[in-house]
């Protein structure tokens, strides 16, 4: 295990456990918000410029990125209370012990996909797996990354479809593989007999 395995554990169990602090219902209501707050400002822009193109008459150019900042962030903190409302009903009613429980599966999720992302980003950035750090090659995270990386990859559509470099041959750690592991130590040795 490299610090590479040690930094995808952190980022399973960080975002697990942040999920599960705030719940299912929050958080998919708070992706909702950022989503939908981004959606009524590409809407509403076309509408609002020419009034904030007036009163910047003497930058017109700033009206647009104005009116969409303030469109975004008025309507961010509107959907933004009003998730964080509905979470605070759903928590205090009978359904609080699955919204966290569905809030922790939702956050390890979340942190694979963080990962496979991670994954898909340094093939872009480094290149080839043979200009990736050793500690990298050597992780035991890195089958399951490159697994999902194309899982994800193959998904899109091909004019926006990522090269997902493969990690090394030999370098894949299998449940077979682990289970056939041969155990070393004092406990496969001969034992002392006690009189």
């Amino acid at each position: 295990m490299t610090w590479v395995d040690a930094v995808c554990v952190g980022v399973l169990v960080v975002s697990g456990l942040l999920a599960f602090a705030r719940g299912f219902v929050r958080e998919v209501l708070g992706i909702a918000a950022w989503v939908g707050a981004a959606v009524l400002a590409v809407w509403a822009t076309p509408y609002l410029r020419p009034r904030f193109e007036a009163w910047m008459h003497d930058r017109p150019a700033l009206g647009e990125p104005v009116a969409y900042a303030v469109l975004f962030l008025a309507s961010l903190a509107v959907l933004l209370f009003l998730s964080h409302r509905v979470a605070r009903l759903v928590r205090g009613s009978a359904l609080g012990g699955l919204d966290r429980t569905l809030g922790l599966v939702f956050g390890l999720a979340r942190g694979a996909a963080l990962i496979v992302l991670a994954y898909i980003i340094a093939g872009w950035l480094v290149g080839p797996v043979e200009n990736w750090p050793r500690p990298v090659l050597d992780a035991r995270s890195l089958g399951p990354a490159y697994d999902g990386a194309t899982w994800l990859s193959l998904r899109l559509p091909a004019r926006f479809r990522p090269h997902v470099y493969a990690p090394p041959a030999g370098r894949q750690t299998t449940a077979d593989a682990l289970l056939r592991a041969v155990p070393q130590g004092r406990a496969t040795g001969p034992h002392p007999v006690r009189q």
